[in-house]
């Protein structure tokens, strides 16, 4: 029983911390949007935490209803290398969209994130030394 509690804990802990320093990493922010232009159904299976799916076919109609102010920071990522994340930046910048980012993939990504948040425990690691 006891047993029973810590794994579940644990396992809990271990699916949360991730998400956690990966928000932290992104230092989420209300004027900073992040759009997953991925499937619907890739969304589902996992997404940066606070991400809003667009699929990038889907981008030019659906836009204003998620994101209506042109004036936020929106950082676009996709299932590879950036490809559909670079279209849908163009469509944004042509609809007067002022400071959009082509984040490249989702993996990619989160590599990015990690060592993001990697970097700012050392720095406060040192700084409480």
């Amino acid at each position: 029983m006891i047993f029973r509690r810590l794994l579940t804990r644990t396992f809990t802990l271990l699916l949360f911390l991730p998400t956690a320093m990966l928000l932290w990493a992104a230092e989420v922010d209300e004027n900073v949007v992040w759009i997953d232009v991925r499937t619907a159904r890739e969304f589902r299976l996992s997404h940066i935490e606070g991400a809003i799916n667009i699929p990038h076919g889907d981008i030019g109609h659906k836009i204003f209803v998620a994101v209506p102010n042109t004036l936020v920071e929106v950082h676009l990522y996709d299932g590879s290398q950036g490809t559909f994340a670079g279209l849908a930046l163009e469509l944004l910048m042509e609809i007067g969209f002022q400071a959009v980012y082509n984040e490249g993939g989702y993996e990619q990504l989160l590599e990015q994130l990690s060592a993001k948040s990697s970097e700012k425990q050392a720095g406060q690691t040192a700084q409480a030394q």
